[in-house]
């Protein structure tokens, strides 16, 4: 990059003291995720030996991305998940004990929720609770 004028960020590279610039692609389900780059401070022609090793190296952490990426997805679902099962609790306790229909039910802690600023499964949450103390005689 030192060497070539045609490079964008030309400036920036010799203000930093960067001379030669490797990228390679992070490759996920056949397609680009991101990008490793290795800068060098001389300027140096990578062999295609370093550019097989970096973009080795960048195969892998493609991988670890990935599967990242899925254990928050799944994460996610479960949160979702546990999330809807505490407000159909709720709301099968308020139908039982205050005589509301589902969407009644549903609404009220929609409303309390909003009118509170917390989440329906705060609100969910708290019913389970105080009802299983009052059921507890707590």
């Amino acid at each position: 990059i030192s060497e070539n004028k045609d490079y964008i960020y030309h400036d920036i590279a010799k203000k930093e003291g960067l001379a030669s610039l490797l990228c390679v692609p992070l490759h996920v389900k056949g397609k680009v995720g991101g990008v490793i780059t290795t800068y060098t401070s001389r300027p140096h022609h990578f062999s295609e030996y370093e550019t097989h090793i970096l973009q080795t190296v960048a195969d892998q952490a493609a991988i670890v991305l990935d599967n990242y990426r899925l254990i928050v997805e799944t994460n996610i679902i479960k949160e979702e998940l546990e999330s809807r099962k505490a407000i159909e609790r709720a709301k099968g306790i308020l139908m039982t004990e205050q005589g509301l229909s589902e969407d009644e039910a549903f609404k009220r802690i929609r409303k309390f929720a909003m009118n509170n600023r917390k989440s329906m499964r705060e609100v969910a949450d708290a019913i389970v609770i105080s009802s299983e103390m009052k059921n507890d005689h707590i």
